[in-house]
């Protein structure tokens, strides 16, 4: 199949994943328990008030015609205004996402290097110390969920040595960039799993160039092992590389909600749970096809990845392409 076919059906692929995870998301948050406006206005509301929202929210219109409302308003960039206050959505998510999208690019920075760096170590000679070490320890690490990661380096570098905060909170009208200390251990925390991950498979990708003939060739003609490095391993796993690493930019966005909660971190995971409380429905909605949007973006750009490498990477080249997921 031409290459601009297959790039046209991955495509075609995720818009009807999306349209998919749109009913779903939809869907979800109509079968939440209890009426939206009674929730939101409280039980002790008027009839004539509760009605009234019932109406802003158009609950009386059926779910398929609210559904395609809703659909519309999203393909053209209008989220809607929020059920409380009467602000509108964008006002309302704008600022968590900023923080959201600040915490995910340090940490895919830090992630990409820690699982490149370490890939690389423990990759070029399979089965020495270094390769052992770092295997058990990111084996270990991935086997833990977040929150206890999370809480164990809130035990060590806050409580115990009392180096950082234990949360992570912003100044009013600031961003996370203005005091960097609140990005240490969010950052860490998502850092140690997804690098840990990507180590993993970037470790596989490494060893598996190791053992080519035009590596052992270069490494018995007494070529410096740096030398060996720059001009043989890197070139033959640099594409997959990159396809690992646009993998761990789902996980990014899906990790920070259990992170941003852990740490009070005022971003959109956090902005999800307490909107989800209180029943807010566009907001939810909202958040939730931000978040989908960003992690099919995410699979999209590493399967194009996948499409393309393959199509321009010669094959003598030996390019790996074992444990990719």
């Amino acid at each position: 199949m031409p290459i601009i076919l297959r790039l046209l059906s991955r495509l075609a692929i995720s818009l009807a994943l999306l349209l998919a995870v749109s009913i779903a998301v939809f869907a979800s948050v109509e079968i939440l328990p209890g009426d939206p406006a009674t929730t939101i206005l409280g039980r002790n509301a008027s009839p004539d008030r509760v009605e009234a929202l019932r109406e802003q929210l158009g609950l009386e219109s059926s779910p398929v015609v609210r559904y395609w409302d809703w659909l519309k308003s999203m393909a053209q960039g209008d989220l809607g205004l929020q059920a409380t206050g009467n602000r509108s959505v964008w006002s309302t998510v704008s600022t968590p996402l900023r923080n959201t999208a600040i915490l995910a690019v340090v940490a895919f920075a830090t992630t990409s290097l820690a699982a490149v760096g370490g890939g690389l170590i423990a990759g070029r000679r399979p089965g020495n110390r270094a390769d052992r070490a770092l295997s058990i320890g990111t084996l270990s690490i991935v086997a833990m969920p977040e929150f206890v990661i999370a809480g164990l380096l809130i035990s060590l570098f806050a409580f115990r040595l009392d180096w950082v905060s234990s949360v992570s909170l912003v100044p009013l009208g600031g961003t996370p960039l203005d005091t960097p200390s609140t990005l240490i251990l969010p950052v860490a925390t998502i850092t140690l799993v997804a690098g840990s991950y990507g180590l993993r498979l970037v470790r596989a990708l490494v060893a598996e160039a190791s053992s080519q003939p035009f590596v052992e060739a270069a490494r018995l003609a007494g070529v410096r092992e740096t030398t060996v490095l720059r001009r043989h391993l890197l070139p033959s796993v640099a594409a997959p590389t990159a396809q690992v690493l646009a993998f761990s930019v789902p996980y990014l966005i899906g990790g920070t909600v259990i992170v941003e909660q852990v740490f009070a971190y005022p971003g959109l995971g956090s902005l999800l749970v307490e909107q989800i409380e209180r029943r807010d429905v566009t907001v939810v909605e909202a958040i939730a096809m931000i978040m989908t949007t960003t992690v099919i973006a995410g699979f999209l750009i590493a399967d194009l990845l996948g499409v393309l490498t393959t199509r321009h990477t010669p094959r003598s080249s030996s390019r790996p392409s074992a444990a990719l997921p």
